[in-house]
């Protein structure tokens, strides 16, 4: 059983982290090598684990860290299914909405303000999920709650690893700099935590595991792509653009060698091996009542 009392602090922890990582979000698609991989195997995990009808969809609270903010529910809108995108702060809401525009699927995305209390009626979804921001709040259980109560079929997270090698690394690094950690709590980046929590909900458990598994330690929040640009000349800047939302770029990324030899990689590596390397946890929830 899990008892924790919701503290303000996480929203302004939150809040605080998305107004200082908005400046450094992707402005274009090109999203830099590590986050349309990122992309290309998160989209191919959704499309093998929901393989069932998803005609409404809320992702919420969104935190826009995985290249340009709020697109992670595009590979539900082109199924095509209704999405709803919630995060507490409206600038990014505003930045994304350009970016569904130009993907010709702005029809097809509502923007609402929510962090961890959502403005809909119960059992309104196909499926609630959020990616990368369950573990920044202590009461954790109680946005599980919230997506169960708005969700009539699924509930899917996704979290940071703890396990990563890149964690301690990280955490170093905001000792160092005298950083308080915003990156939430521990607790909900260790899989059976969270899969603790799901049972605890009488969630039934369809699939869990690692995605988005490269060599290279996980870097949270520190943006290389436009550093490592910055270093190359610029007919190579305009050589190495990696696009993973644009129509066709999941068979243009199918093909490219390294997105090729990065999946060889993954399949190549077994338990516990592959939680040192993977970036992030994956939980997939069914209701029991579900309809």
């Amino acid at each position: 059983m899990f008892v924790s009392i919701r503290k303000p602090r996480d929203h302004e922890l939150f809040e605080g982290f998305l107004a200082r990582n908005l400046p450094a979000m992707a402005t274009t698609f090109d999203e830099g090598l590590g986050i349309a991989s990122e992309r290309y195997f998160l989209n191919r995990l959704v499309e093998r684990i929901l393989p069932d009808r998803i005609e409404t969809v809320l992702e919420a609270p969104v935190d826009g860290l995985m290249g340009v903010p709020g697109m992670n529910s595009v590979v539900f809108a082109r199924r095509p299914a209704r999405v709803w995108v919630g995060s507490p702060s409206r600038p990014l809401l505003d930045n994304a909405r350009p970016f569904w525009e130009q993907l010709g699927l702005g029809d097809r995305v509502e923007f609402v303000e929510a962090a961890d209390q959502f403005p809909f009626a119960d059992r309104t979804f196909d499926l609630a999920w959020n990616y990368c921001t369950f573990e920044r709040f202590r009461d954790a259980g109680s946005l599980l709650d919230e997506m169960i109560r708005v969700s009539r079929r699924y509930v899917f997270v996704v979290t940071q690893n703890y396990f990563n090698y890149g964690t301690p690394i990280h955490k170093l690094y905001h000792w160092r700099n005298r950083q308080e950690w915003d990156h939430g709590y521990d607790d909900w980046t260790r899989l059976g935590r969270l899969e603790d929590l799901f049972r605890s909900r009488r969630l039934h458990v369809v699939a869990r595991g690692c995605v988005d598994v490269p060599p290279w330690l996980d870097t949270f929040d520190m943006h290389i792509r436009g550093k490592i640009k910055g270093l190359m000349r610029q007919e190579n800047a305009d050589r190495w653009h990696w696009s993973a939302l644009q129509d066709g770029d999941d068979q243009r990324l199918a093909h490219n060698p390294i997105i090729r030899w990065l999946d060889r990689f993954q399949s190549l590596l077994f338990f516990p091996l592959n939680y040192l390397f993977a970036h992030h946890f994956y939980l997939l929830g069914r209701r029991p009542d579900a309809d």
